[in-house]
């Protein structure tokens, strides 16, 4: 079975490659993975797997648009640190009271509650 230029052409873009380099992509996976010992594998199923990399961008430029839309800088800037917390079990106010003991800021419980709140959507 021959995969269509199509799937190919698609690929390229995803990857901001020629089709040729995509083709020339592909062939150096099969040997290298060859190489190690997987067999059965196809140029074919390299190039439909490359499409897992445009789902890893859009999932990482969905990601940004939410961050751009926190206004409060604080709550940008430790956004993980938070979210990291809550997942542990801890209320607003004890993330509050740990943000000032770890890194010296204030910032109030309710604003921690609203980005949760509109994180959880």
């Amino acid at each position: 079975m021959k995969l269509t230029i199509n799937y190919i052409d698609r690929a390229g873009k995803v990857l901001g490659f020629t089709a040729d380099e995509v083709d020339e992509l592909a062939k150096r996976i099969v040997g290298h993975l060859k190489k190690c010992g997987a067999d059965n594998i196809t140029k074919n199923q390299i190039i439909q797997s490359l499409f897992i990399i445009k789902n890893i961008q859009d999932k990482k430029i969905e990601q940004k648009a939410k961050e751009l839309h926190i206004k409060n800088p604080l709550i940008r800037k430790y956004q993980i640190q938070i979210k990291e917390l809550s997942k542990v079990g801890l209320g607003a106010q004890r993330i509050s009271n740990e943000l000032k003991l770890k890194y010296k800021i204030n910032l109030s419980a309710s604003s921690i509650y609203r980005f949760l709140k509109e994180d959880e959507q």
